[in-house]
């Protein structure tokens, strides 16, 4: 690239999709509804079609009944499974190459909405009655249609990442929030699904239905991703720069595969997020069984441990953040797979093997422990995938002009499907049916808890299931594999690592104006509304976190820093806090002045909120400031 052509693209507008907070936040949540209802789908289904090795009477179940047959169905689902992923190859590719005048991601997700939200409504309708073979046949291909369909509107929605987001910071931003709305969908199913169905008396399938509804957050993106032809003349008129977009070049199908498989830095992360996608899938598909099964517990009591898994996992979220700030994305990474291996075993302590049919006391103590320290983990399970195949493949794509980037969620979807599969499906489906006695020796394979029974010639509570004590075990083993892999990835995926992984470390020196919006900001601007929603959730432990952000982005720019001691002080002794927020402000203030922004300066309101705590109306009217401030200094 020439410097005339350089300096002819600085000069031009930077083009910003999501150049408002909400935008970004609404983008995030696109999906939500069928993520939702995928997740109950894997949470119960396979349970509510064949209860055999649950307790009579199970929440979850639709009958008392197998309705399909309980040796095939296993092997079918996860061919399904399978299918859903290998189907995301060639659905990848034909939304990398599509070329309309409306663009090449809207229409797939368009296309492809319907027929996912009827086949998944026609998938807990068994048409077979008790007929088996039917409901085998019936439910296999209606999972078919869905996971089809299913996979077009994701691939088509995680591959318009790259594009959406502005920089780095902005990926990791929307991964975040992604990844925090997949919380709430598992917080969800795993902790509210339980005990509203346990005290509605409500069956699964009928629950089902009345969420079907929340599928229209597919849509979203067909009014938030910006393509086409018409759209592009807009933005040229308009003088922004999109020649990016413009120079893109079409990638073959094998071509594209063979970029995605021979990239190093992809492979690695590849091979870490399968090892840990083994071991949550198993924990995922195995929770009910943990909990209802293993420990004993009710839906209720269910809830309690489910809540305390999922309900930190923002306040996680923003702790994963500093962590990866100040020492890596990988060093982050691997404290949350040592978390999750230390968090699983507390349902293996819990279970009625281990502590006996009682003392639920005991085992919710434990298990709200495991569950907190667990929680850790889960955000970054959830976001890792969606940021780091955006962010190679924004770099690769800004630096070659070859856009390929559903490609990578895609192979990194079939890979997982296959993996997920197995754990799930297979591996899961199967060893649930192995029994253990405290009353008999050896090992025996049954369809349920009384066959079992029978054939150890025992009474039924002294019968447990051996898979379901297999799962922390092996959950725990599959976490410290990956563990052991994430040495191979870089230390962070910044666009100089990412172009230095992919041997494009002259190119990077040639474009590095093409990166230029992603140095780093002197005052972070925050999301208002998010941080408020995190307060009241957490009972107000996150104002400890916000007040540390606050200060921190004050020090920025006082001459005077508020030191640490300072900060600390004023937690333990509330009232001091009433000093801190008076100095802070004032810096505040001033800082506001001098770039000419008109704020008026509350510190002595300030103060008395402290003194009477209601730091948080102080938290809320110095970020709006700090966020006027940060739009002013990081332009």
């Amino acid at each position: 690239m020439t410097t005339e052509t350089v300096q002819s693209a600085q000069n031009k507008k930077r083009l910003v999709i999501l150049d408002k907070p909400w935008k970004e936040i609404l983008y995030a949540v696109s999906g939500f509804g069928p993520n939702l209802l995928m997740v109950l789908l894997g949470a119960y289904f396979t349970d509510a079609i064949n209860p055999a090795t649950l307790p009579e009477g199970s929440l979850q179940a639709i009958t008392t009944v197998s309705l399909i047959l309980p040796a095939i169905f296993p092997i079918l689902w996860m061919l399904a499974k399978i299918f859903d992923g290998l189907i995301d190859i060639p659905l990848a590719a034909l939304t990398d190459r599509l070329r309309t005048k409306w663009g090449r991601r809207r229409i797939p997700i368009a296309i492809a909405f319907i027929p996912m939200v009827v086949s998944y409504a026609l998938m807990w309708i068994p048409i077979g009655g008790e007929d088996q073979l039917v409901n085998t046949i019936w439910i296999t291909t209606m999972a078919l249609i869905f996971f089809a369909s299913y996979t077009m509107c994701l691939i088509a929605f995680y591959g318009s990442l790259s594009n959406m987001c502005a920089n780095e910071n902005q990926r990791i931003k929307v991964s975040s929030y992604k990844a925090f709305f997949d919380t709430i969908v598992y917080a969800l199913v795993y902790a509210l699904v339980p005990i509203t169905l346990e005290k509605l008396g409500v069956h699964i399938d009928k629950f089902t239905f009345m969420l079907l509804p929340l599928m229209v957050t597919m849509l979203i993106p067909l009014f938030m991703i910006k393509e086409g032809d018409k759209w592009e003349k807009k933005m040229i008129n308009e003088g922004y720069d999109i020649t990016p977009l413009k120079e893109e070049e079409k990638v073959g199908v094998w071509e594209s595969i063979k970029l995605t498989f021979t990239n190093k830095v992809f492979l690695r992360w590849l091979i870490v997020n399968l090892c840990s996608f083994f071991g949550l899938q198993m924990f995922l598909v195995a929770m009910n069984a943990l909990i209802l099964g293993g420990m004993g517990l009710t839906g209720a009591q269910m809830t309690i441990l489910n809540t305390f898994a999922f309900a930190p996992v923002p306040i996680m979220l923003y702790l994963f953040k500093k962590v990866r700030d100040k020492k890596g994305l990988r060093f982050a990474y691997q404290i949350s797979l040592v978390s999750f291996s230390v968090a699983i075993f507390a349902f293996l302590i819990c279970n009625k093997f281990v502590l006996g049919e009682g003392n639920a006391t005991l085992k919710i103590v434990i298990g709200t422990l495991g569950s907190i320290i667990g929680s850790w983990a889960i955000g970054s399970f959830f976001m890792m995938p969606y940021m780091i195949p955006a962010q190679i493949s924004s770099v690769e794509e800004k630096l070659t002009k070859r856009n390929h980037s559903a490609m990578y969620f895609a192979a990194q979807a079939v890979t997982s499907s296959v993996v997920g599969a197995i754990a799930s499906s297979l591996v899961y489906e199967y060893i649930k049916m192995l029994f253990v006695s405290k009353a008999a020796s050896g090992i025996v394979y049954a369809e349920s808890l009384a066959e079992a029974a029978t054939k150890f010639g025992v009474a039924e509570n002294t019968v447990f299931n051996l898979g379901v004590l297999l799962v922390p075990v092996i959950v725990a083993l599959f976490c410290m594999i990956a563990f052991g892999f994430t040495f191979l990835m870089p230390k962070n995926y910044s666009p100089k690592i990412v172009a230095k992984s992919l041997g494009l470390e002259k190119e990077y020196q040639e474009n590095k104006h093409l990166f230029i919006e992603e140095k780093d900001q002197v005052v972070e601007e925050e999301v208002l509304g998010v941080n408020i929603v995190l307060f009241l959730l957490s009972g107000s432990i996150f104002g400890a976190i916000w007040r540390y952000g606050i200060l921190k982005n004050i020090n920025a720019f006082k001459e005077k820093k508020i030191g640490v001691v300072h900060y600390i002080v004023s937690l333990l002794f509330p009232p001091y806090f009433a000093y801190v927020v008076y100095v802070a402000n004032k810096a505040l203030v001033k800082k506001c002045h001098e770039n000419g922004l008109k704020v008026k300066d509350l510190s002595v309101l300030y103060l008395i909120l402290s003194l009477i705590g209601l730091n948080i109306i102080s938290y809320i009217i110095m970020q709006v400031h700090l966020n006027k401030l940060a739009k002013k200094l990081n332009v």
